[in-house]
């Protein structure tokens, strides 16, 4: 396929509603003509003088890759006509994106979360940081009745520039400085805010919208004071624990891996109930048998006493 005439008379693309729009590309319902099958297009326009080349690598290194939570990106094409077009075939997934499911009950949500760590693992292990996790960029398919993640936007090795990112809200500290490296921390940051947003609804640095743009989401995120996550305790153990070190802001300060999470996860423990003895119940209890028991008066004590009373006033009278 040479051209753009050419993926246009071979694919009926529906422009009347996008699946999804961002600055960098918008998805579209895409029917092979011939076979009737139904894609998902993902369509990515952008001058030659700023292509860096990132889509053209995400979608061809993304090859290489083969997991259960990873999308197929086995079909893309680039055509250069004035501008860049980089267009990505995937199978379209009816259930929307993680975004649209914030309300399943905490056992989904466990497996959820647990099923992305499990994919983030296998990409860091070949080298990949992905860069763009987010509930958004994590779609649904469903599998005897359970919900699978599936990751999209991944495939990158070099670090995407700034320009890139259309939101912010789940974007590490050091992505904002164009000088600073990244590496599999910055994924785990990115993790944590996920498991943030799950399980509470709300993001730890805000949500853009008119009143809070990027600009102020980056503020807080790389501020020099500690952001105060408000609403951890509504987070189950162990994720709380593990939100707490995925968000610091120093890389070195996190998780050094998705191996030391998935170890927590593993290893953690419930907490043993125990019933609570309350301190005045228990002196109460002490008292009672160390108290002396007391002894019974008799009646042939009570007549002695008079006795001695009636002698006493006899003598001294």
């Amino acid at each position: 396929m040479e051209t753009l005439k050419d993926f246009f008379e071979t694919y009926e693309i529906d422009q009347t509603e996008s699946l999804d729009k961002k600055n960098f590309g918008s998805v579209y319902k895409a029917i092979d003509k011939e076979t009737k099958k139904i894609w998902a297009a993902k369509i990515s326009e952008i001058h030659p003088n700023f292509d860096k080349g990132i889509f053209k690598e995400r979608y061809e290194q993304a090859k290489s890759l083969e997991h259960p939570n990873l999308m197929p990106y086995s079909t893309n094409y680039r055509f250069t006509e004035g501008m860049i077009t980089t267009i990505a075939l995937m199978p379209l997934l009816p259930f929307g994106n993680l975004n649209d499911q914030l309300d399943l009950d905490k056992g989904d949500k466990k497996l959820v979360v647990d099923q992305v760590l499990d994919g983030l693992y296998y990409l860091h292990a070949q080298g990949f940081v992905w860069q763009n996790l987010s509930a958004r960029h994590i779609l649904l398919e469903k599998e005897f009745g359970n919900e699978i993640p599936v990751f999209i936007n991944y495939g990158n090795k070099t670090k995407i520039p700034l320009a890139f990112f259309s939101d912010y809200e789940y974007l590490a500290p050091e992505q904002f400085d164009g000088n600073a490296n990244i590496n599999a921390q910055t994924d785990i940051w990115a993790y944590g805010v996920l498991l943030y947003k799950l399980w509470t609804g709300r993001l730890p640095f805000g949500e853009k919208s008119a009143s809070l743009p990027n600009t102020k989401i980056q503020d807080r995120i790389t501020g020099e004071e500690d952001w105060t996550l408000g609403l951890l305790d509504e987070i189950p153990q162990p994720y709380q624990k593990i939100v707490e070190k995925c968000l610091k802001k120093e890389k070195e300060a996190r998780w050094a891996n998705c191996g030391e999470i998935i170890a927590v996860i593993k290893n953690w423990v419930p907490p043993v109930q125990t019933t609570v003895v309350w301190e005045e119940e228990a002196e109460i209890e002490t008292r009672r048998y160390l108290r002396k028991p007391n002894k019974p008066i008799i009646w042939w004590q009570v007549l002695l006493l008079f006795i001695i009373a009636g002698l006493l006033g006899y003598y001294l009278g």
